[in-house]
């Protein structure tokens, strides 16, 4: 029973991915009750193919699943296999998930309103001045300067007004691709920059790396301090991993896009250099995360807790170029995770490299 608590154990943290049948005689040596219901409930969590929730981000679920993970090994252990037993690792395996959507919908919600109130904003300013341009113009026309004048003059106008668009247009796009709470890039940005530098990988065949970035026991840190002072915690590590990039893009030449993930999750697309310029850049964000003391205040600007110490876990990958672009910007994506995590497992605070 032992070994089979232990190799169940190592699927999941591994996300090794077994046939439908070789999964099941891990089960039935673990003794799981071959009941539909067990069955299904088991190939949940530990199948890592299988991603039951869309809305939810892969990574981020099966992180919330690990405590899922281990009730159901406990239940192993106990052969505790009854109807109530069940029902509770239902209830647990959904509530897992639900929190995991609460948080990504509250994120999105407040990125919604973010945007929809910068454009209503900028909709009511811009409507006075195409009022005020219709003024001008007819004034304009009205006046009694040359024709060579008026048309200028109008011109002018016209021209101003165009260019205020366009400033509206960028800062509505720059808000668009910010995360509200880190000002890092957001996912949106991330889906489609990471695409674009594949695409120019290929046709240049040259280097694309990512790394993936996780801040070490962040829900301790929460559940001690709230989810306030986490917020204040995520905007510090977003500031120095922005700083460390930009040292870093100072270094190389290269311009790199610092990304807050998801959570406490944050990545980096690192385009043009190679995987050991990468890793350089890893280990600067995790030495600048490092060396940082965070410090908490009350309202009142009185300090409540000091010579706070937070880490990150850091895996990076590089670009499989012998794969087509699509597979292989997953590939990419799966690996740098899959690095980060062992980053975690070995001992969190550093940096791991998959290697092809």
């Amino acid at each position: 029973m032992d070994t089979s608590v232990t190799r169940l154990r190592d699927i999941f943290l591994n996300e090794k991915e077994l046939p439908k049948r070789a999964l099941f005689a891990v089960f039935d040596r673990a003794g799981i009750p071959s009941d539909t219901c067990w069955r299904t409930l088991y190939r949940m969590i530990f199948d890592s193919k299988i991603n039951f929730n869309p809305i939810a981000e892969k990574a981020v679920s099966r992180q919330q699943l690990v405590p899922v993970m281990n009730q159901a090994l406990k239940n192993i252990e106990l052969e505790d296999f009854s109807e109530k037993a069940l029902l509770a690792l239902i209830k647990n395996y959904n509530s897992a998930f639900v929190s995991v959507c609460q948080s990504e919908l509250a994120e999105a919600v407040n990125e919604l309103d973010s945007l929809t109130s910068e454009f209503r904003s900028i909709c009511h300013e811009r409507q006075d001045k195409v009022e005020t341009l219709e003024t001008d113009t007819l004034q304009t026309v009205r006046s009694d300067s040359s024709i060579e004048e008026k048309i200028r003059s109008i011109k002018a106008k016209f021209r101003a007004t165009i260019e205020l668009f366009q400033a509206d247009v960028n800062k509505l796009d720059h808000i668009s691709n910010t995360d509200h709470l880190t000002g890092l890039y957001n996912r949106r940005f991330f889906d489609e920059q990471i695409h674009a530098q594949a695409d120019q990988a290929v046709s240049e065949k040259t280097w694309l790396n990512l790394l993936m970035i996780d801040i070490d026991n962040f829900k301790q840190f929460n559940d001690e301090y709230g989810h306030l002072i986490g917020d204040q915690a995520l905007k510090t590590v977003a500031k120095n991993i922005n700083l460390a990039c930009s040292e870093e893009s100072e270094r190389t030449g290269i311009v790199y896009y610092p990304v807050r993930y998801g959570g406490e999750e944050f990545a980096v697309i690192v385009p043009a250099v190679d995987i050991t310029e990468a890793e350089k850049t890893g280990e600067a964000i995790r030495e600048k995360i490092n060396g940082y003391t965070f410090v908490i205040r009350g309202k009142q600007g009185s300090i409540k807790h000091e010579n706070i110490k937070l880490t990150v876990s850091v895996g990076v990958a590089g670009f499989p170029h012998k794969q087509g672009k699509k597979d292989g910007v997953e590939e990419l994506i799966k690996n740098a995770d899959k690095a980060m995590f062992t980053a975690k497992k070995t001992g969190k605070n550093r940096i791991m490299t998959h290697y092809r």
